[in-house]
């Protein structure tokens, strides 16, 4: 027990003793705090709110004053026909504009701007719709031209046939052509085409799975987009190929290439695909592949 109160009496003397200077600077520190929080209870005593007394008509007066027209009211019996471009200042204050709707209309005719269509004049910059369609019926345009022009654009665009879109054939396309293909980055093009230089030309469609990035929903977005013609793809002479030549094509791993010649120097040349599995590392699997582009000839 006297080791642990001796302990205790070490610790406050070590961290929580204070000189004279620093227990004065902590009760200056605390009648500050203190100070900071009577402040504004005194000063609401000293000076309390004045509570505003109103009573319901001026309240709805008061209301009377926000609720404020977007246009001017008019009757049917001050409205006449007019146009928009040619119309006068006072002519669109007796239809209903604001002053700034009729700074802004003249600010656009001056700088060559033409009201053409009922709907362009509603998409003038701060014009209310609800006007506009108040006073559709005395809106007078000058649009026969204008009508004119759309009608023979119409008929000029019906002439007109839309350009049939061409599926790119993969055997003869560069990778200008590939890049322009909905989702083939131009990394992407630079593998098809490493891949097809590999294989001799593509066979079909399904080969383009076989390269690293070219997922199947690549190929099934670009269903319609491309196509292969097989007969530009190079087939392999299985008599006359090298095992250099062989053995570099990604069809044929090195020990095929290797054993498809060794076979061939020593019997002779091949006269049918079945002579293939004489060889006994080539099964039915493997000669289904050599199939793809091998050829006896």
């Amino acid at each position: 027990m006297k080791k642990a109160k001796l302990r205790l009496e070490k610790f406050i003397k070590m961290y929580l003793y204070f000189s004279p200077s620093e227990r004065k600077g902590v009760l200056i520190l605390m009648a500050v705090l203190m100070l900071v929080m009577i402040l504004p209870t005194a000063y609401r005593y000293l000076k309390p709110v004045n509570n505003i007394n109103i009573t319901i008509s001026q309240m709805a007066e008061l209301d009377s004053l926000n609720v404020k027209t977007s246009f001017a009211e008019v009757t049917d019996n001050e409205l006449f026909l007019f146009n928009p471009n040619t119309a006068t200042v006072a002519e669109f204050k007796q239809l209903g504009f604001t002053d700034k709707n009729i700074a802004t209309l003249k600010n656009y005719l001056s700088k060559g701007g033409k009201i053409k269509s009922i709907e362009g004049l509603k998409k003038i910059y701060g014009i209310n719709e609800a006007l506009v369609d108040k006073l559709t019926p005395y809106i007078q345009l000058e649009n026969n031209e204008f009508t004119n022009k759309q009608s023979a654009f119409a008929d000029s665009s019906k002439n007109t046939k839309p350009k049939q879109f061409e599926p790119l054939e993969l055997n003869s396309a560069d990778s200008i052509q590939l890049v322009k293909l909905y989702r083939i980055g131009p990394k992407l093009a630079s593998r098809i085409i490493e891949q097809r230089t590999k294989l001799g030309g593509f066979l079909n469609l399904n080969q383009l799975t076989e390269i690293f990035g070219f997922d199947e929903d690549i190929l099934y977005d670009l269903q319609g987009k491309i196509y292969v013609d097989a007969n530009k793809a190079k087939r392999i002479n299985l008599n006359t190929v090298t095992e250099d030549e062989l053995k570099m094509h990604p069809y044929f791993k090195f020990k095929v290439a290797r054993v498809i010649v060794n076979y061939r120097n020593q019997h002779g040349k091949y006269k049918n695909f079945n002579e293939l599995l004489n060889i006994k590392i080539i099964n039915d699997s493997i000669l289904n592949r050599i199939k793809i582009y091998g050829v006896i000839e």
